[in-house]
């Protein structure tokens, strides 16, 4: 892949800083906790549930907790821990409702959490989107020790391109921040203007500190629910291997590295140059089945397979990405955000 960003020592120092946190007792607390569950319009709906407990300063999941899942009073699913912690099922669920609750006991202590019931369409293409550095200027100290995190900045633009986006895909939010982080983490995107979309991370620091293994993993469980997921937006090169690994169309977002593709990557400069790529390839990129066609591993070969792909790969190659290659209007302006 080749480039190097200037945030490659971010992971370096977020884990000495992770290290320096759970020493401090910052990570110490067990607890119970849900991700947003996706219901598709069918009612099918996917729930998950994480029961955990310290392990020295590394923390560790719950295994064989029975966890019970409801919604509007009605329990709907139920699922027991496995050894990492998680609790996953699925059920149908018809009704109004917008949130769901989760229970279990463990430890000698009963836990409920709640959250949204995030609703997604099955004919959508599904966008994974990284965090730090990607769409936060992330203060790490105020991540990992601040009860709220007032001192990370959205990047340019990169607010109003995803809520663009929103409207004809959908989204996920995977990062390899720890979990400990993850209710601060949704704050932020609420705060901050993001899509409401559900947001993956990392179990604890040793999933984190070989973060090219963990995304591989994560993004493998994730294809095996979502096969929609087709597109990854990140910063760093453990992002583009774990996309591509996938077969997945891969845009980086590099304010330093020179515009253009190497190899399976597309590396945009700004976010403004991620939405108008995404509008000019709109119905290659908003159609499962030729956007999966078109993915960066075999867009190469896509002109001996597919006409619509080889022009898409012909306007990712054009030669020196001249202004308009993409169907970029000659301003950069962002107009069409409201």
């Amino acid at each position: 892949m080749g480039h190097r960003t200037p945030t490659a020592g971010l992971a370096r120092r977020a884990w000495l800083l992770l290290l320096v946190a759970c020493l401090l007792g910052g990570c110490a607390t067990p607890y119970f906790q849900v991700d947003e569950a996706i219901r598709f319009e069918n009612g099918t709906t996917r729930f998950v549930a994480f029961a955990q407990r310290q392990r020295g300063w590394l923390l560790g999941g719950v295994e064989d907790v029975q966890v019970r899942f409801s919604v509007d009073g009605q329990e709907v699913a139920s699922a027991v821990t496995d050894e990492r912690g998680f609790a996953k099922a699925i059920a149908d669920v018809d009704g109004p409702g917008d949130r769901f609750a989760a229970s279990a006991d463990f430890d000698g202590r009963s836990f409920r959490d709640e959250d949204l019931l995030v609703e997604w369409r099955s004919d959508r293409v599904i966008v994974a989107c990284d965090i730090d550095a990607t769409i936060s200027q992330t203060s790490l100290t105020a991540l990992f020790f601040h009860e709220i995190d007032e001192t990370s900045m959205p990047i340019e633009d990169s607010p109003e391109v995803l809520t663009k986006l929103a409207a004809n895909f959908q989204l996920l939010y995977v990062t390899a921040r720890p979990r400990f982080t993850l209710e601060k983490t949704r704050a932020w995107v609420e705060e901050h203007g993001y899509p409401i979309q559900p947001v993956v991370t990392s179990l604890a620091a040793r999933d984190a500190l070989g973060q090219t293994g963990y995304k591989t993993r994560t993004l493998n469980s994730l294809r095996k629910h979502y096969g929609n997921l087709l597109i990854g937006i990140g910063n760093t090169d453990i992002d583009a291997e774990s996309y591509a690994i996938h077969d997945m169309l891969v845009l980086l977002v590099q304010p330093e590295a020179p515009l253009g593709h190497d190899g399976a990557v597309i590396r945009f400069q700004t976010w403004t140059q991620i939405h108008d790529f995404f509008a000019a390839n709109e119905s290659v990129l908003q159609d499962p089945a030729r956007s999966r066609a078109g993915s960066c591993r075999t867009l190469r070969f896509a002109a001996k397979k597919s006409r619509i792909c080889a022009q898409l790969w012909k306007r990712i190659t054009a030669p020196s990405w001249p202004r308009g290659a993409l169907g970029w209007t000659s301003s950069t302006s962002m107009s069409w955000i409201a």
